[in-house]
């Protein structure tokens, strides 16, 4: 049984949105800055995989074919180009590979893997630094975003969460390319694209819902995506994780997004008092207030330390200290502004023989309260184990639910849905309101 409307219902809407509203227009062509596998790419091996390209630098042109290759360094601030067997001085500005039959090339720096992308690249000298552009298709680059969002593997049992997918990345990019069609390849500034190498199921998704995307139903506007691994349960409004509101999101449970995730779905942060402490500039700490929103997402964090010196530390940025950047998710790892924190208590004899005046223990009599687990003697946090030494006291436990800010579909929840049935028009109108499905042209 589909919930919200019937889909003779929702088709009729879509329908007569396509005859009210003017169609949204997208590039066919837009450019790829590569700067998530490429930061400052200062030595690069360049690959042709498939097809042939029309090559050029410093004025000269010369077709490169199926396993042709070529590899751009640096000495100093001269920039080189190795190709050929030759060491060629590079005075002009941009190289340019252009393939007019389908090429597929790639490109890796020294000791990392291989990249694949479809389309044309642009390396361009920036300071000491190369510029990378990839030049494709908009669906070519959606099926190297779709992916690596989601998963293939959800195809199987899933596919219509992929479809969901495919669509609201489709708005984002829509939404978000510049002036120039030019948008970014990293997930900390626009949406991940990792291009040909991690295309496979999910690109079925992107073909079937080709040119669509999401409108405002009273404008015929694209409305601004958000999306989120895992919302713990609850959506979220964008005031309460940015600035403004955006009438397309609402703060309510999600049920779809119970119980599936694995670790994402519940975790625990672990952290000893004094570490904590450290971390913020305090004393061992021995409270934490926490202020949230009625979806339980913490906005602001209390501490006060033994020493009874307090601060205020924003939800985001207390998430941010703690955050696993650069390493593997864990049922321990720290993910988000949705969590409750209990404490286990300290040493009480140790910290009652501190000379400290200050460090009372007035609060914490052993005889008075129940004790929620053992002393974990020399445990520092999750994120950097246990030390040679003792830790007296107590531990904080970050019990926590959902990966993300929450706002938007829930990337699990939206696979949850297509599991017991849903369309992908059913997941998109569950997370999305007051918008509807709208097919733009390309151009």
């Amino acid at each position: 049984m589909k919930f919200y409307v019937k889909q003779k219902i929702l088709l009729f809407i879509i329908t007569l949105g396509l005859l009210l509203f003017p169609s949204v227009c997208l590039a066919k062509n837009i450019g790829v800055e590569l700067i998530w596998k490429f930061p400052e790419a200062g030595w690069l091996e360049v690959e042709v995989r498939q097809g042939s390209y029309d090559f050029s630098y410093n004025g000269t042109n010369l077709v490169l074919k199926t396993g042709d290759s070529y590899k751009l360094g640096q000495s100093g601030l001269t920039k080189y180009l190795q190709i050929h067997n030759q060491l060629i001085i590079l005075d002009e500005k941009d190289i340019n590979m252009v393939t007019t039959n389908n090429g597929i090339f790639r490109i890796r720096e020294p000791e990392k893997d291989w990249l694949s992308y479809r389309g044309n690249l642009q390396i361009a000298k920036q300071g000491i630094r190369w510029k990378l552009l990839n030049t494709l298709d908009s669906e070519d680059y959606l099926k190297g975003v779709v992916p690596i969002e989601m998963s293939n593997a959800w195809a199987a049992t899933g596919f219509e969460a992929l479809k969901a997918q495919a669509v609201t990345a489709r708005t984002y990019l829509i939404k978000n390319v510049d002036s120039n069609g030019i948008i970014t390849d990293s997930p900390n500034v626009h949406q991940a694209y990792a291009g040909r190498a991690v295309e496979g199921e999910a690109s079925r998704a992107v073909e079937m819902t080709e040119g669509e995307i999401l409108v405002d139903k009273e404008t015929g506007n694209p409305i601004s995506v958000y999306y989120s691994a895992h919302n713990g349960g609850y959506m979220e409004e964008t005031q309460n994780v940015w600035v403004s509101h955006d009438p397309h999101y609402t703060s309510r449970p999600d049920p779809f997004s119970e119980g599936v995730g694995g670790i994402v779905d519940r975790w625990q942060f672990w952290i000893a008092a004094d570490a904590l402490g450290k971390a913020f500039e305090l004393a061992p700490i021995r409270k934490i207030e926490l202020k949230a929103h009625q979806s339980g997402r913490v906005y602001e964090v209390i501490l006060q330390d033994w020493l009874d010196n307090s601060k205020t530390i924003s939800g985001g940025a207390f998430v941010q200290e703690f955050y696993p950047y650069g390493r593997g998710i864990t049922g321990n790892s720290f993910l988000g502004r949705l969590y409750e924190v209990e404490f286990i208590l300290p040493d009480v004899n140790y910290v009652n023989k501190q000379k400290q005046s200050m460090l009372l223990l007035a609060d914490y009599d052993p005889n008075k309260k129940k004790l929620p687990g053992p002393v974990l003697a020399k445990l520092v946090s999750s994120n950097e184990g246990i030390s040679s030494e003792p830790r007296h006291f107590g531990v904080f436990v970050f019990n926590g639910r959902g990966w993300g800010h929450g706002v938007g579909m829930s990337q699990w929840g939206a696979y949850n849905m297509a599991k017991q049935g849903y369309s992908y028009d059913d997941i998109l109108l569950h997370y999305y309101h007051a918008a509807i499905i709208l097919r733009t042209t390309s151009s």
